[in-house]
């Protein structure tokens, strides 16, 4: 799982989306090992955004930075608002691997089956 910080690409008027779809650096064997899920922090390291990736190409005129096609992934908004267990560093982009991965993957509220939402047994 990959993560940005887009706090500077918000001070500019961007939206969350338009922040976090473009020009961030990484590896072509961080996007072909992690590229799944990515999600936009600001200070702190809190959650404003989670998407799932569903492209993502290096833009030579940046710099070989990558450009990504992001739609919101349902299974992650109840991290919206919610600290993440970011690793360590100041880099912008980072990558939720190992502990830190299975941090954010245990804060996630249990499921309810459909059946027992709606009442019946």
């Amino acid at each position: 799982m990959l993560a940005v910080d887009v706090r500077q690409s918000l001070r500019g008027g961007d939206t969350v989306l338009e922040a976090a779809t473009r020009w961030w650096r990484f590896g072509e064997q961080t996007i072909a090992d992690h590229g799944d899920f990515l999600l936009a922090f600001v200070d702190g390291g809190v959650c404003v955004g989670a998407f799932e990736i569903r492209s993502a190409e290096p833009d030579p005129e940046a710099g070989g930075k990558y450009a990504f096609d992001l739609v919101p992934a349902a299974r992650f908004q109840w991290a919206l608002g919610e600290r993440l267990p970011l690793p360590p560093g100041r880099n912008p982009a980072r990558i939720l691997t190992g502990a830190a991965l299975r941090e954010f993957l245990d804060a996630a509220p249990a499921r309810v089956p459909a059946a027992a939402a709606e009442g019946e047994s």
